[in-house]
């Protein structure tokens, strides 16, 4: 490996190692995959850094994305769950986020969730009408955002942050939402 080799590996963010750790310790069949897939180059916006893909089995969710962002006001993670469907290429440019609606305004309990976009009705009304996602997404306290990579025929779920903590409740949600998008 050389010199060089050890320091880089050292120095390397390991987010998406963690991620994938916590999704095997949790019992989802995930695996590290190699970098430079097409899925990997083609959901990651420009001024972000990808910090690669994990692989998953047997779920409706194909691949978790780990993003880095580097802005003027510090650093943070976003992540992006995959979700294939043919479907997708004629859907260029949905999107769609989820609205926590609360009691009072900034400092008050979050009593709903409501969706909204132009993901096309059906799919809107569907989560809207799904109670047990709308508490699942309450108390997993943050929004969702949804839309299309019709490039490579997937939809994607954008969270903010990456999957450390509450992992099978929150991989519950994302599942629920991809089986939506799916239908």
């Amino acid at each position: 490996m050389g010199l060089f080799g050890g320091v880089k590996e050292t120095l390397r963010d390991k987010r998406r190692d963690k991620v994938c750790a916590n999704l095997n310790t949790v019992g989802i069949s995930a695996r590290l995959a190699e970098r430079g897939l097409r899925e990997e180059k083609a959901s990651t916006p420009r001024w972000f850094r990808s910090l690669g893909l994990i692989e998953i089995n047997k779920s409706p969710i194909n691949f978790v994305h780990v993003i880095y962002i580097q802005t003027r006001y510090g650093r943070h993670y976003s992540t992006l769950y995959l979700i294939y469907d043919i479907g997708v290429i004629n859907k260029a440019g949905l999107k769609a986020r989820s609205k926590r609606i609360k009691e009072r305004p900034i400092i008050g309990d979050v009593k709903d969730v409501v969706w909204k976009g132009d993901l096309g009705g059906s799919i809107i009304q569907r989560l809207n009408e799904d109670e047990y996602l709308k508490q699942e997404l309450i108390r997993a306290r943050h929004d969702v955002k949804i839309g299309t990579c019709p490039d490579i025929n997937y939809w994607k779920i954008e969270t903010k942050g990456y999957l450390n903590k509450q992992v099978r409740e929150k991989w519950d949600v994302y599942e629920i939402i991809a089986r939506h998008l799916k239908k």
